[in-house]
């Protein structure tokens, strides 16, 4: 199970620095981006359509890491934060008057410190992955969605886009399929470079493709036939039981 990482600090030589090390002592589930202010993190929340970890620096250059960790948690409220700065005595009393972060950690960083609420807090991401995996948050034209994955039939990706395809509605946004893949439940298979189909719809199944209950076809890539056809036939099984 994956585990998004992000790292946003104005220091960029400190960010790198810290990426680094984490990288070094954290296991290779874990995956970290960096940003330096607001229009980053922004943008990397939005291809990656959420983020499990935050490490926020207090004092950006032009913006307030608290405020900004406030704004994110009202869309995504189950990420936990953890903030950095170099003048704890100044802001620890407004970041906990103000949210109730996951941890302080002041700078220079005391390394063991963040290691231990690192992996604490990838403990309970793991435990509630479940749980969240029933919604999923999309940035679409008109805001941030939150949307049941049980009423997706298939998610198509386009260049840079993804069309997901719902059983009323379909929304689009912008990002990866294979970043999406990586967080919906196991029922989904990404079964081509261009497509990610919910096992739940599937009417029928022809070793090339599936057809699903509204009548699309869902072509199934030559390299993946193989490995989609042993899920396929697990997932009945499991349905049997």
């Amino acid at each position: 199970m994956n585990i998004k990482l992000l790292i946003c600090d104005d220091d960029l030589i400190f960010a790198e620095a810290l990426r680094q090390f984490l990288s070094e002592k954290l296991p290779d589930t874990v995956r970290f981006q960096v940003c330096g202010d607001r229009n980053g993190l922004m943008k990397l929340l939005e291809e990656n359509h959420h983020c499990d970890l935050l490490l926020m620096d207090i004092c950006l250059e032009e913006d307030n890491g608290i405020s900004l960790a406030k704004e994110l948690l009202t869309c995504f409220p189950q990420m936990p934060v953890i903030f950095i700065t170099g003048y704890p005595d100044l802001y620890y009393e407004k970041v906990f008057l103000s949210l109730r972060p996951y941890g302080f950690v002041k700078k220079p960083v005391n390394e063991q410190l963040l290691l231990t609420l690192i992996d604490r807090a990838a403990e309970e991401i793991r435990r509630t992955r479940q749980d969240s995996r029933q919604w999923i948050l999309l940035k679409t034209k008109n805001g941030i969605e939150k949307i049941s994955v049980a009423q997706i039939r298939y998610v198509e990706s386009r260049k840079h886009m993804l069309i997901v395809h719902g059983i009323r509605n379909i929304w689009e946004t912008y990002g990866r399929l294979g970043d999406m893949a990586a967080e919906m439940p196991d029922y989904f298979f990404y079964c081509h470079k261009s497509f990610l189909v919910n096992a739940h719809y599937i009417q029928s199944y022809e070793g090339s493709y599936f057809t699903l209950d509204d009548g699309s076809h869902i072509s199934i890539s030559q390299n993946r036939r193989k490995e989609i056809r042993v899920k396929f036939f697990e997932y009945l099984e499991k349905d049997k039981e």
